[in-house]
Protein backbone atom coordinates (compact mmCIF):
# COMPACT_ATOMS: atom_id res chain seq x y z
CA UNK A 1 0.00 0.00 0.00
CA UNK A 2 1.42 3.31 -1.32
CA UNK A 3 2.42 6.05 1.61
CA UNK A 4 1.02 9.23 1.61
CA UNK A 5 2.78 12.47 2.72
CA UNK A 6 1.23 15.63 2.72
CA UNK A 7 3.20 18.86 2.00
CA UNK A 8 2.24 21.66 3.46
CA UNK A 9 3.90 25.37 2.14
CA UNK A 10 2.83 28.89 0.99
CA UNK A 11 3.97 31.39 -1.79
CA UNK A 12 5.39 34.11 0.87
CA UNK A 13 8.57 34.27 -0.78
CA UNK A 14 9.53 31.57 -3.73
CA UNK A 15 11.45 29.28 -1.20
CA UNK A 16 9.04 27.31 0.53
CA UNK A 17 7.13 26.02 -2.32
CA UNK A 18 10.35 25.35 -3.55
CA UNK A 19 11.58 23.11 -1.25
CA UNK A 20 8.42 21.56 -1.18
CA UNK A 21 8.71 20.34 -4.21
CA UNK A 22 12.44 19.30 -3.88
CA UNK A 23 11.17 17.27 -1.34
CA UNK A 24 8.31 15.81 -3.69
CA UNK A 25 10.76 15.28 -6.38
CA UNK A 26 12.88 13.21 -3.79
CA UNK A 27 10.36 11.07 -2.24
CA UNK A 28 8.87 9.83 -6.03
CA UNK A 29 11.93 9.35 -7.20
CA UNK A 30 13.73 7.25 -4.36
CA UNK A 31 10.18 5.73 -4.21
CA UNK A 32 8.66 5.75 -7.47
CA UNK A 33 5.96 3.23 -6.55
CA UNK A 34 5.45 3.62 -2.96
CA UNK A 35 4.04 6.77 -2.38
CA UNK A 36 1.67 9.44 -3.16
CA UNK A 37 3.03 12.80 -2.41
CA UNK A 38 0.29 16.81 -2.20
CA UNK A 39 1.51 20.04 -2.03
CA UNK A 40 -0.40 22.37 -0.79
CA UNK A 41 -1.02 25.62 0.67
CA UNK A 42 -3.64 26.11 2.93
CA UNK A 43 -3.95 29.94 2.48
CA UNK A 44 -5.22 29.05 -0.44
CA UNK A 45 -8.32 27.91 0.90
CA UNK A 46 -11.62 30.31 -0.28
CA UNK A 47 -13.15 29.21 2.89
CA UNK A 48 -10.54 31.75 4.91
CA UNK A 49 -10.96 35.41 5.31
CA UNK A 50 -9.22 37.05 2.96
CA UNK A 51 -7.14 39.23 5.70
CA UNK A 52 -5.45 35.25 6.31
CA UNK A 53 -5.36 34.85 2.69
CA UNK A 54 -3.26 38.25 1.72
CA UNK A 55 -0.11 36.21 3.86
CA UNK A 56 0.32 34.85 0.76
CA UNK A 57 -0.46 37.81 -2.24
CA UNK A 58 0.85 40.92 -0.01
CA UNK A 59 3.99 39.31 0.56
CA UNK A 60 5.86 40.46 -2.44
CA UNK A 61 4.42 44.05 -2.57
CA UNK A 62 5.90 44.54 1.11
CA UNK A 63 9.18 43.28 0.92
CA UNK A 64 9.31 45.43 -2.21
CA UNK A 65 7.65 48.17 -1.15
CA UNK A 66 8.27 48.77 2.66
CA UNK A 67 11.29 46.63 3.66
CA UNK A 68 11.28 48.56 7.11
CA UNK A 69 8.13 47.73 8.12
CA UNK A 70 8.67 44.17 6.90
CA UNK A 71 11.97 44.20 9.19
CA UNK A 72 9.84 46.17 11.94
CA UNK A 73 7.04 43.04 11.79
CA UNK A 74 9.73 40.31 11.66
CA UNK A 75 11.63 41.39 14.67
CA UNK A 76 8.75 41.71 16.53
CA UNK A 77 7.47 39.05 16.11
CA UNK A 78 11.03 36.78 16.77
CA UNK A 79 10.51 37.06 20.46
CA UNK A 80 8.86 33.73 22.00
CA UNK A 81 6.22 35.07 23.38
CA UNK A 82 4.60 36.67 20.37
CA UNK A 83 5.76 33.65 17.91
CA UNK A 84 3.45 31.73 20.36
CA UNK A 85 0.91 34.02 20.30
CA UNK A 86 0.89 33.80 16.32
CA UNK A 87 0.88 30.09 16.25
CA UNK A 88 -2.05 30.18 18.53
CA UNK A 89 -4.15 32.40 16.61
CA UNK A 90 -2.99 30.60 13.16
CA UNK A 91 -4.08 27.19 14.60
CA UNK A 92 -7.42 28.64 15.73
CA UNK A 93 -8.14 30.38 12.27
CA UNK A 94 -6.40 27.16 10.39
CA UNK A 95 -8.16 24.60 12.47
CA UNK A 96 -10.53 23.58 10.24
CA UNK A 97 -8.53 23.79 6.90
CA UNK A 98 -5.76 21.57 8.21
CA UNK A 99 -8.51 19.25 9.37
CA UNK A 100 -10.79 19.01 6.69
CA UNK A 101 -7.55 18.12 4.53
CA UNK A 102 -5.68 15.40 6.81
CA UNK A 103 -9.60 13.79 6.93
CA UNK A 104 -9.61 13.98 3.25
CA UNK A 105 -5.89 13.23 2.36
CA UNK A 106 -5.49 10.43 5.57
CA UNK A 107 -2.07 11.17 5.15
CA UNK A 108 0.84 9.22 6.87
CA UNK A 109 3.09 11.98 7.45
CA UNK A 110 2.78 15.81 7.03
CA UNK A 111 5.52 17.87 6.45
CA UNK A 112 5.65 21.72 6.29
CA UNK A 113 7.87 24.25 4.65
CA UNK A 114 6.27 27.16 6.13
CA UNK A 115 6.21 27.77 9.90
CA UNK A 116 3.11 29.31 10.64
CA UNK A 117 1.52 25.75 9.71
CA UNK A 118 3.25 23.74 12.61
CA UNK A 119 1.04 24.18 15.04
CA UNK A 120 -2.03 23.88 13.49
CA UNK A 121 -0.98 20.88 11.42
CA UNK A 122 0.05 18.90 14.92
CA UNK A 123 -2.98 19.59 16.35
CA UNK A 124 -4.82 18.26 13.04
CA UNK A 125 -2.87 15.51 13.60
CA UNK A 126 -3.76 14.57 16.56
CA UNK A 127 -7.43 14.83 15.87
CA UNK A 128 -7.05 12.32 13.09
CA UNK A 129 -7.92 8.17 13.84
CA UNK A 130 -4.40 7.23 12.90
CA UNK A 131 -1.51 8.92 14.48
CA UNK A 132 0.19 11.60 11.58
CA UNK A 133 3.51 12.67 12.12
CA UNK A 134 4.69 16.31 11.72
CA UNK A 135 8.07 17.34 10.13
CA UNK A 136 9.22 20.67 10.07
CA UNK A 137 12.24 21.58 6.48
CA UNK A 138 13.50 25.20 8.27
CA UNK A 139 14.50 27.00 4.67
CA UNK A 140 16.46 30.34 6.22
CA UNK A 141 20.20 29.50 6.77
CA UNK A 142 21.46 31.61 9.67
CA UNK A 143 19.59 32.83 12.68
CA UNK A 144 15.98 32.39 11.90
CA UNK A 145 12.69 33.21 13.26
CA UNK A 146 11.86 31.34 16.36
CA UNK A 147 8.29 30.36 15.04
CA UNK A 148 10.11 27.57 13.21
CA UNK A 149 10.92 25.61 16.68
CA UNK A 150 8.07 23.50 17.84
CA UNK A 151 8.24 21.22 20.81
CA UNK A 152 5.49 18.91 18.96
CA UNK A 153 6.89 18.16 15.76
CA UNK A 154 8.39 14.55 15.57
CA UNK A 155 11.12 15.69 13.45
CA UNK A 156 12.74 18.73 12.42
CA UNK A 157 15.34 19.24 9.38
CA UNK A 158 17.70 22.15 9.63
CA UNK A 159 20.42 23.51 6.92
CA UNK A 160 22.97 24.53 8.83
CA UNK A 161 25.40 24.04 11.90
CA UNK A 162 23.77 27.41 13.13
CA UNK A 163 20.29 26.31 13.10
CA UNK A 164 20.60 23.14 14.49
CA UNK A 165 22.22 24.79 17.80
CA UNK A 166 19.64 27.47 17.33
CA UNK A 167 16.49 24.52 17.06
CA UNK A 168 18.41 22.89 20.14
CA UNK A 169 18.69 26.32 21.91
CA UNK A 170 14.93 26.55 21.65
CA UNK A 171 14.19 23.28 23.72
CA UNK A 172 13.84 20.76 20.83
CA UNK A 173 14.72 17.33 21.57
CA UNK A 174 18.67 16.30 19.67
CA UNK A 175 17.10 13.62 18.39
CA UNK A 176 14.43 15.01 16.70
CA UNK A 177 16.85 17.58 15.02
CA UNK A 178 18.49 16.69 11.73
CA UNK A 179 21.16 18.21 10.10
CA UNK A 180 20.56 17.83 6.45
CA UNK A 181 21.10 21.06 4.54
CA UNK A 182 18.49 22.84 3.18
CA UNK A 183 16.94 20.64 -0.04
CA UNK A 184 16.95 21.39 -3.47
CA UNK A 185 15.87 19.91 -6.30
CA UNK A 186 17.35 16.10 -7.15
CA UNK A 187 18.08 17.78 -10.43
CA UNK A 188 21.18 19.35 -8.68
CA UNK A 189 22.54 16.14 -7.58
CA UNK A 190 21.81 14.29 -10.77
CA UNK A 191 22.84 16.34 -13.33
CA UNK A 192 26.62 14.72 -14.50
CA UNK A 193 27.35 16.68 -17.45
CA UNK A 194 30.20 18.72 -17.50
CA UNK A 195 30.09 22.76 -18.04
CA UNK A 196 31.43 22.32 -21.86
CA UNK A 197 28.90 20.21 -22.58
CA UNK A 198 26.13 21.93 -21.16
CA UNK A 199 26.58 25.59 -22.56
CA UNK A 200 26.68 23.31 -25.87
CA UNK A 201 23.15 22.07 -24.76
CA UNK A 202 21.87 25.75 -24.32
CA UNK A 203 23.24 27.61 -26.88
CA UNK A 204 26.49 29.49 -25.05
CA UNK A 205 29.88 29.79 -25.80
CA UNK A 206 31.41 27.41 -23.97
CA UNK A 207 35.12 29.19 -24.09
CA UNK A 208 34.33 32.31 -21.98
CA UNK A 209 33.53 32.58 -18.30
CA UNK A 210 29.72 32.88 -17.61
CA UNK A 211 28.22 34.94 -15.42
CA UNK A 212 24.57 34.25 -14.90
CA UNK A 213 22.13 36.76 -13.30
CA UNK A 214 19.14 35.64 -11.65
CA UNK A 215 15.99 38.17 -10.90
CA UNK A 216 12.43 37.57 -10.55
CA UNK A 217 9.63 39.96 -9.60
CA UNK A 218 10.81 40.52 -6.24
CA UNK A 219 14.48 42.47 -7.33
CA UNK A 220 14.69 45.10 -9.60
CA UNK A 221 18.11 45.44 -10.58
CA UNK A 222 18.68 42.64 -13.10
CA UNK A 223 18.21 44.85 -16.15
CA UNK A 224 21.42 47.26 -14.41
CA UNK A 225 23.67 44.63 -13.44
CA UNK A 226 23.65 43.12 -17.06
CA UNK A 227 23.59 46.41 -18.58
CA UNK A 228 26.69 47.25 -16.69
CA UNK A 229 28.37 44.16 -16.34
CA UNK A 230 27.91 44.36 -20.70
CA UNK A 231 29.91 47.64 -21.17
CA UNK A 232 32.73 46.49 -18.36
CA UNK A 233 34.89 45.48 -20.96
CA UNK A 234 35.33 41.98 -19.04
CA UNK A 235 35.84 39.05 -20.81
CA UNK A 236 32.43 38.07 -19.76
CA UNK A 237 28.99 35.83 -21.49
CA UNK A 238 25.95 37.32 -19.57
CA UNK A 239 22.41 35.17 -18.58
CA UNK A 240 20.10 37.25 -17.45
CA UNK A 241 17.04 35.59 -16.11
CA UNK A 242 14.43 37.86 -15.76
CA UNK A 243 11.94 35.40 -14.13
CA UNK A 244 8.16 36.59 -13.59
CA UNK A 245 9.24 40.29 -13.75
CA UNK A 246 7.90 41.36 -17.25
CA UNK A 247 9.15 44.95 -16.64
CA UNK A 248 12.54 43.59 -15.97
CA UNK A 249 12.52 41.27 -19.30
CA UNK A 250 11.48 44.33 -21.27
CA UNK A 251 13.94 46.11 -20.62
CA UNK A 252 16.49 43.73 -21.23
CA UNK A 253 15.09 43.03 -24.19
CA UNK A 254 15.18 46.41 -25.86
CA UNK A 255 18.78 46.63 -24.98
CA UNK A 256 21.52 47.26 -27.62
CA UNK A 257 24.40 44.56 -26.51
CA UNK A 258 28.06 44.92 -27.02
CA UNK A 259 29.16 41.32 -25.85
CA UNK A 260 27.38 37.85 -25.57
CA UNK A 261 24.32 37.93 -24.04
CA UNK A 262 21.49 35.17 -23.42
CA UNK A 263 18.21 36.79 -22.00
CA UNK A 264 15.13 34.23 -20.81
CA UNK A 265 12.29 34.85 -18.68
CA UNK A 266 10.61 32.21 -16.87
CA UNK A 267 12.82 29.31 -17.11
CA UNK A 268 12.31 25.70 -15.91
CA UNK A 269 16.28 24.50 -16.24
CA UNK A 270 18.04 26.53 -13.76
CA UNK A 271 19.73 23.98 -12.13
CA UNK A 272 21.12 23.40 -15.25
CA UNK A 273 21.90 26.78 -15.68
CA UNK A 274 23.38 27.08 -12.80
CA UNK A 275 25.97 24.16 -13.39
CA UNK A 276 27.22 25.58 -17.01
CA UNK A 277 28.06 29.16 -15.37
CA UNK A 278 31.03 30.09 -13.24
CA UNK A 279 29.00 32.22 -11.00
CA UNK A 280 25.98 33.60 -10.05
CA UNK A 281 24.43 37.18 -9.55
CA UNK A 282 21.46 37.26 -7.49
CA UNK A 283 19.02 38.34 -4.31
CA UNK A 284 20.04 36.48 -1.11
CA UNK A 285 17.07 34.24 -0.99
CA UNK A 286 17.34 31.17 1.44
CA UNK A 287 17.16 28.87 -1.82
CA UNK A 288 18.57 30.46 -4.61
CA UNK A 289 21.55 30.30 -2.21
CA UNK A 290 21.45 27.25 -1.87
CA UNK A 291 20.65 25.92 -5.19
CA UNK A 292 23.87 27.63 -5.92
CA UNK A 293 25.84 26.29 -3.19
CA UNK A 294 24.42 22.97 -3.99
CA UNK A 295 26.10 23.29 -7.52
CA UNK A 296 29.39 25.09 -6.02
CA UNK A 297 28.85 28.16 -7.67
CA UNK A 298 30.03 31.41 -5.95
CA UNK A 299 27.56 34.24 -5.22
CA UNK A 300 27.68 37.82 -5.64
CA UNK A 301 24.73 38.91 -3.99
CA UNK A 302 23.19 42.43 -4.57
CA UNK A 303 20.10 42.54 -2.32
CA UNK A 304 18.92 40.90 0.72
CA UNK A 305 15.64 41.03 2.70
CA UNK A 306 16.11 42.28 6.34
CA UNK A 307 16.13 39.59 8.84
CA UNK A 308 16.78 36.17 7.37
CA UNK A 309 18.20 37.12 4.03
CA UNK A 310 20.73 38.98 5.99
CA UNK A 311 22.08 35.88 7.59
CA UNK A 312 21.88 34.13 4.76
CA UNK A 313 24.58 36.56 3.21
CA UNK A 314 26.76 36.27 6.38
CA UNK A 315 26.48 32.47 5.99
CA UNK A 316 27.87 33.06 2.38
CA UNK A 317 30.30 35.42 3.05
CA UNK A 318 31.79 33.59 6.65
CA UNK A 319 32.13 30.21 4.38
CA UNK A 320 34.42 32.07 1.70
CA UNK A 321 31.64 30.77 -1.00
CA UNK A 322 30.39 34.53 -2.21
CA UNK A 323 30.98 38.31 -1.52
CA UNK A 324 27.93 40.72 -0.45
CA UNK A 325 27.88 43.53 -3.03
CA UNK A 326 24.62 45.62 -3.05
CA UNK A 327 23.31 47.41 -5.94
CA UNK A 328 24.87 47.45 -9.43
CA UNK A 329 28.08 48.77 -8.96
CA UNK A 330 28.59 46.51 -5.79
CA UNK A 331 28.36 43.68 -7.91
CA UNK A 332 30.11 45.28 -10.87
CA UNK A 333 33.38 46.03 -8.95
CA UNK A 334 33.44 41.98 -7.22
CA UNK A 335 32.86 40.93 -10.83
CA UNK A 336 36.41 43.14 -11.43
CA UNK A 337 37.90 41.58 -8.50
CA UNK A 338 36.88 37.95 -9.33
CA UNK A 339 38.27 37.88 -13.31
CA UNK A 340 41.44 40.00 -12.24
CA UNK A 341 44.65 38.10 -13.63
CA UNK A 342 44.27 34.64 -13.43
CA UNK A 343 40.93 34.07 -11.94
CA UNK A 344 42.23 32.99 -9.06
CA UNK A 345 39.92 34.65 -6.24
CA UNK A 346 36.83 33.00 -8.89
CA UNK A 347 38.41 29.55 -8.38
CA UNK A 348 38.96 30.06 -4.27
CA UNK A 349 35.00 31.16 -3.71
CA UNK A 350 34.25 28.29 -6.14
CA UNK A 351 36.25 25.38 -3.72
CA UNK A 352 34.37 26.71 -0.66
CA UNK A 353 31.05 27.12 -2.35
CA UNK A 354 31.27 23.05 -3.25
CA UNK A 355 32.81 22.57 0.14
CA UNK A 356 29.28 24.02 1.49
CA UNK A 357 27.05 23.07 -0.92
CA UNK A 358 24.37 19.58 -0.19
CA UNK A 359 22.97 19.04 -3.17
CA UNK A 360 21.38 15.17 -1.80
CA UNK A 361 19.12 17.06 1.39
CA UNK A 362 15.83 16.25 -0.68
CA UNK A 363 17.06 12.57 -0.96
CA UNK A 364 18.09 13.08 2.96
CA UNK A 365 14.84 14.38 4.00
CA UNK A 366 12.36 11.85 1.95
CA UNK A 367 14.51 8.61 3.22
CA UNK A 368 13.79 9.52 6.63
CA UNK A 369 10.27 10.71 6.39
CA UNK A 370 9.43 7.67 4.18
CA UNK A 371 11.36 5.67 6.63
CA UNK A 372 9.43 7.44 9.70
CA UNK A 373 5.92 6.12 8.21
CA UNK A 374 7.64 2.34 8.03
CA UNK A 375 8.50 2.65 11.74
CA UNK A 376 5.05 3.49 12.93
CA UNK A 377 3.88 0.27 10.93
CA UNK A 378 6.47 -1.95 12.65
Amino acid sequence: MKKRFLVLTADAGFGHRRAAEAIEAALVKKYPSQCDVTITSPFQDPALPDIIRMVETGYGDTVIDDPTLYQLAYTATDAPVVAQLLQDVTTTVLNKTLTRLVQTLRPDAIVTTYPAFTQAAIRAGHNADHPVPVNVVVTDLVNVHSVWFHKGTNLTFVPTGHVYKQALDSGLDKKAVHLTGLPVHPQFADEERDRATLREALGWKTDITTALIVGSSRTRETAAIARLLDRSGLPLQIVAVSGDNRETNDQLRATEWKSTVHIYGMVSNLPEMMHAADFIICKAGGLIVTEALACGLPLILYEALPGQEVGNVRYVVDNGAGAWSPGPIGALTTAYAWLARDLSELKKHALAAQHVGKPHAAYDIAERVFRQTQDSNG
